[in-house]
């Protein structure tokens, strides 16, 4: 796992998933007040995990099992609700038949301390009667610490494919994707 690495996850989008206020991770103190001989779980728990609030009133709806079972067992976080600027956990998708959260950034413990706002922006741009999305637009900002790594590699080293955009290439690469689709 990428964690396991060194590294953090952070995924965004609309996960269809109606959390409410269930719990997205497993609570390691049922486990030591109920079950002591029970092996450590290694979530990898923040030093203080900010109560998580949510303005959507609806009971848990869509993928919230799937998607909790996700934070739970992969060990990330729901930032909605959680950091500075996001204290409430306000509605991302507003529809005819009310309004709720489902899109969400889950990441990793790690980030917690890096995420210095998040903001789901009132701004209905996207919105409306061209049927655009009914999804508002969500930011967050991290001050990541920065590290030079050594351009030198060992063989211990995973080898990382890299991609870099080329124009010219673009009328290939349309008709390698319509000789595949035909």
């Amino acid at each position: 796992m990428i964690q396991d690495l060194g590294g953090s996850i952070l995924l965004i989008g609309d996960f269809n998933a109606r959390t409410s206020a269930a719990d997205d991770y497993v609570d390691c103190h049922y486990f030591a007040d109920h079950m002591p001989d029970t092996l450590s779980l290694g979530n990898d728990f923040p030093e203080v995990l900010p109560k998580q609030h949510n303005l959507d009133k609806g009971g848990l709806k869509g993928w919230h099992n799937e998607f909790l079972d996700l934070c739970c067992s992969s060990g990330l976080f729901i930032f909605n609700g959680r950091i500075t600027g996001d204290e409430s956990g306000e509605c991302t998708c507003f529809t005819n038949g009310g309004s709720n959260l489902v899109d969400y950034m889950v990441a990793s413990p790690a980030l917690f301390d890096c995420a210095t706002s998040f903001v789901v922006h009132k701004c209905f741009l996207f919105c409306g009667k061209k049927g655009d999305s009914n999804h508002m637009p969500l930011s967050l900002h991290l001050q990541l610490p920065w590290q030079h790594v050594s351009s030198t590699t060992s063989k211990s080293c995973v080898d990382i494919c890299r991609f870099k955009h080329d124009a010219s290439k673009c009328t290939q690469y349309c008709q390698h994707l319509q000789q595949q689709i035909t």
